[in-house]
């Protein structure tokens, strides 16, 4: 499996993993991956424990997590590429879950405007429109003192 591949891999199975800790069933998902490390399987659970710790406390470290378990199975995988099959097994097993489970969406990047996930939005959705002149200044930041006129 060239590294391309590894990657790709790892980085996919990181993402479940860390879906995975936020969601019904983590336990089994929790043995899934920490099965992947074979006598190392115990030490992977606690591990794993630790991480989902990090993901559902309050500091929010889901990416430092994702990105962490993505290094270690990319290390894993291009160590033992035996393991790809199980990888690609546990993943398609969360695939049809999710599935099964309704929307998810995923953001891989900084939106510049709104963002809305909605089942139904009744009355639709619109933009925030102003009258006249108008100037953004909400992620400005000013060297000196700002005059402006407030229009109600």
């Amino acid at each position: 499996m060239d590294s391309t591949t590894t990657f790709a891999l790892a980085e996919n199975a990181a993402k479940a993993l860390v879906r995975a800790m936020v969601a019904e069933g983590w336990e089994a998902a929790r043995d899934r991956f920490a099965g992947l490390f074979g006598s190392a399987r115990e030490a992977a659970v606690a591990e794993l424990e630790q991480a989902r710790g990090e993901v559902t406390g309050s500091g929010g470290l889901a990416v430092d997590v994702e990105v962490e378990w993505c290094t270690r199975l990319r290390r894993l995988l291009t160590a033992t590429p035996a393991v790809a099959g199980e990888v690609r097994a546990i993943l398609d097993e969360f695939a049809s879950r999710q599935d099964e489970a309704g929307v998810s969406n995923t953001m891989e990047t900084k939106p510049s405007g709104p963002v809305i996930q909605a089942h139904t939005i009744a009355g639709g959705v619109s933009a925030i429109s102003y009258s006249g002149d108008h100037i953004d200044f909400s992620n400005a930041i000013f060297e000196g003192p700002v005059t402006g006129t407030t229009h109600a």
